[in-house]
């Protein structure tokens, strides 16, 4: 971290960056994506160079891999939760954020439950998911 990062910034600034990062991920490459949404790659690269954008305040972690080789070969572990932690808890939100409120999906809890537990439940609408076919999203009326 910069010497005036508090624990504090760093902490929000490695959530927010993972959190883009993963939101990204699951944007572009979701099976809920429709292909009308342009370029993958370059979506995810953007969002990439936006998280590098910030390396002068954190080294720009977002990922507990890429920031424990550094830490080796300095061997400065010092606050070095913030780059395992933080990670973890970005991806997580940004599944959430994802999952729950952009692209919700209208399932049960029952059948969330059922896809925790290792069961595939089986499809309402009787269409197989994964075909590789494009799928036409639909939407309901308010």
């Amino acid at each position: 971290m910069h010497a005036g990062v508090s624990v504090g910034q760093a902490t929000t600034v490695e959530i927010f960056l993972t959190l883009q990062f993963v939101f990204c991920i699951f944007a572009t490459y979701g099976e809920r994506r429709n292909g009308r949404l342009g370029s993958v790659a370059l979506a995810v690269g953007f969002s990439l160079t936006l998280g590098h954008l910030f390396i002068y305040y954190t080294g720009a972690g977002m990922n507990p891999a890429r920031s424990f080789a550094p830490a080796i070969l300095t061997r400065n572990f010092t606050n070095h939760w913030v780059y395992w932690v933080d990670p973890i808890i970005g991806g997580g939100l940004g599944r959430l954020l994802y999952d729950f409120l952009c692209f919700p999906r209208l399932k049960s809890v029952s059948e969330r439950l059922s896809i925790l537990k290792g069961a595939r439940p089986s499809d309402s609408s009787g269409q197989p998911e994964g075909t590789g076919e494009p799928v036409e999203l639909k939407t309901q009326a308010l």
